[in-house]
């Protein structure tokens, strides 16, 4: 079962490894609070990083991270929380797919920065603030985005995709406290269009608008830390975490004998059929001969 495990998630590494340069590209970002809907017109906000966040409210290190996160400068920063768990009660299968075919990331909790870098597990969302100061994004393709009377029009570099992700203050589904930034729903236009009508998307909305304008297809994501991601729960597949595996922190020593065994069981059965023809007697040969 370990092997299988391994050879599985190898694959995935190496598939990820193997993609063209036509890539997704994140171009820009922008942002746009339901605080400004009681004025004649709104006026979206360039941040100066992307934070987005793949947690679960199943998850126990995703505590710390959200704790983490919520020390992010958030003026300068917009945050994008997803549930791409299907037993969450607040899953997002918009976001699943994000998790799955365009980031190809295989744990929650993970954070991906700027579209390009990646923080896994609860030790590396310890350098998330380190890693947005050192990071050197440079946002364009987009020259403004404004909604009025319902309507959303845009600026944007043609051939495209804008991507608006509806972020909403959502309740835990099990603990006292809520998500300020959950995705909650989706909407996604070509860039060439310019203007689109949604209003009834819009209505009772109390939260914050993340226009992404991307380029389509899976991205390669670089590591944004030098940390080991600590040991992998093997729980890939698991009916209980909807198929998502989860970042357990353990030492290295550990995980190399957990790896030493895993190869062992491997070979097992070729040593045992080894040993078998070693102490073959001759003359049973000879008479089958």
């Amino acid at each position: 079962m370990f092997c299988f495990i391994l050879i599985s998630i190898s694959t995935q590494i190496v598939s990820a490894q193997e993609q063209s340069q036509d890539d997704i590209n994140l171009l820009d970002v922008y942002a746009l609070d339901s605080s400004c809907l009681t004025e004649e017109s709104c006026d979206a906000w360039r941040p100066d990083s992307l934070i987005e966040y793949f947690g679960a409210d199943w998850c126990d290190p995703c505590r710390e991270v959200e704790s983490e996160i919520g020390q992010v400068n958030r003026s300068r920063s917009v945050i994008v929380h997803h549930h791409p768990s299907p037993l969450d009660y607040t899953f997002l299968d918009h976001s699943k797919i994000k998790f799955d075919y365009e980031y190809r990331l295989l744990f929650i909790p993970s954070i991906v920065i700027n579209g390009n870098g990646l923080l896994t597990g609860s030790s590396q969302a310890l350098e998330i603030n380190q890693v947005i100061d050192d990071s050197n994004s440079s946002f364009s393709g987009i020259d403004e985005i404004t909604y009025q009377n319902g309507t959303l029009y845009w600026n944007a570099s043609d051939g495209y995709k804008l991507n608006i992700w509806k972020l909403e203050d959502t309740q835990h589904e099990f603990e006292n406290y809520s998500h300020p930034h959950l995705a909650t729903s989706f909407l996604s236009f070509d860039s060439a269009n310019k203007s689109a009508n949604i209003s009834s998307w819009m209505s009772n909305w109390d939260g914050r608008l993340v226009f992404l304008l991307e380029d389509t297809g899976p991205m390669k994501l670089k590591p944004a830390s030098n940390q080991p991601t600590g040991e992998i729960e093997f729980n890939q597949g698991d009916k209980q975490n909807g198929g998502i595996s989860v970042i357990k922190e353990i030492k290295p020593s550990t995980l190399a004998i957990i790896t030493g065994l895993v190869l062992f069981a491997a070979l097992l059965p070729a040593l045992i059929m080894f040993q078998r023809l070693r102490n073959l007697d001759p003359e049973d040969s000879s008479s089958e001969e």
